[in-house]
């Protein structure tokens, strides 16, 4: 015959729920701070990031902040060319664009190039029909489209402000349109594409895309179709 369970050696049931509730905050608070994933809704950045990618964010990337909120306990700069994470100044959804624009830089596009400290910002177009712009510290894939307006007439950005545009700057609601990022807004950088179901892509292929190369400077063919 069995015997029942020895009652001096259950878990009260209060501490059962306790361990849920903070195994639950690790799980918040990790994904609130630390990393999390992100899929895209539209096309506005084509063709780096398709519509229904999943992406992996880090929310470290730019310091530690307060769950929930746009406090910063720790900070670290972007770098220009980082593919961002950030809730929209106009109605605070969450959304994603190319930081291309840093305090102190006076910026301007026409179009069709930016213009970057009075300097034009140069387009190449590779082999396999990509348009690629060479922005200082990060090459990358561009909407092959040689007309990507509206432009946007010279600015100087502000401290702790930051100017974001769409990959297909011809389809993308961005600085053009609502202003420059305050940098409280920021809540990560995107690492890589996790799954890609793009057209042109096959097996393992779909799997981790990283925004940037070992080296830095180059783009993974993947990101350009």
């Amino acid at each position: 015959m069995g015997s029942a369970p020895d009652s001096k050696h259950q878990r009260p049931r209060w501490k059962l729920y306790v361990l849920d509730i903070v195994a639950l905050g690790v799980l918040f608070v990790g994904r609130a701070s630390f990393a999390d994933h992100y899929h895209v809704p539209s096309g506005s950045m084509e063709p780096t990031l398709a519509i229904k990618d999943h992406l992996a964010v880090d929310k470290r990337a730019y310091g530690l902040r307060v769950p929930l909120t746009h406090t910063w306990l720790t900070e670290s700069e972007p770098q220009r060319g980082d593919v961002v994470v950030f809730d929209s100044p106009i109605d605070g959804k969450v959304m994603v664009k190319r930081l291309v624009g840093l305090p102190g830089d006076r910026i301007a596009f026409d179009g069709e190039a930016l213009v970057l400290n009075g300097q034009t910002v140069a387009q190449e177009q590779t082999e396999d029909g990509a348009r690629l712009e060479l922005l200082p510290g990060a090459r990358h894939a561009l909407h092959p489209e040689p007309y990507q307006g509206p432009g946007m007439e010279e600015l100087v950005i502000p401290p702790r402000h930051y100017l974001v545009l769409g990959d297909h700057r011809g389809n993308s609601a961005d600085s053009r349109v609502w202003g420059l990022l305050p940098r409280e807004n920021l809540l990560g950088r995107v690492v890589a594409v996790l799954y890609s179901s793009r057209e042109g892509l096959s097996g393992g292929e779909r799997w981790w895309i990283p925004m940037r190369t070992e080296e830095g400077s180059g783009v993974d063919p993947r990101l350009t179709r």
